[in-house]
């Protein structure tokens, strides 16, 4: 399951009607669902979203010399473990928090 489904169903959980197999449905109109949509679209940057931005970021900064007969996804995986041990992480999260902000706020604009 993906982390979007997953947060889906935490805030609304599958519903059945009197406990049977047959889920509860509602109505909406178009309005409701461009509401549903703006509030997605504007949404703050989740702690997942800002972290795979950080990797990728990072990876794509630095020429992957040192793990070169691994596949880059986890040469990807290995120089975030390595930037964890030198505390350089969060300067990556920082960096990531605001490029996605700017583009979020690009949108509304």
């Amino acid at each position: 399951m993906s982390i979007a489904d997953d947060e889906a169903e935490k805030a609304y959980p599958t519903r059945h009607w009197d406990g049977t197999h047959v889920k509860e449905q509602f109505c909406c109109d178009t309005d409701d669902l461009q509401e549903a949509y703006l509030r997605g679209r504007n949404a703050p940057p989740t702690n997942a979203e800002i972290e795979a931005v950080a990797k990728r970021l990072c990876y794509l900064s630095q020429p992957p010399l040192w793990f070169p007969t691994e596949p880059p996804a986890e040469q990807e995986k290995n120089l975030w473990r390595n930037m964890g041990m030198c505390d350089a992480q969060d300067e990556w999260l920082d960096k990531a928090r605001d490029l996605l902000e700017t583009a979020r706020k690009a949108v509304n604009e």
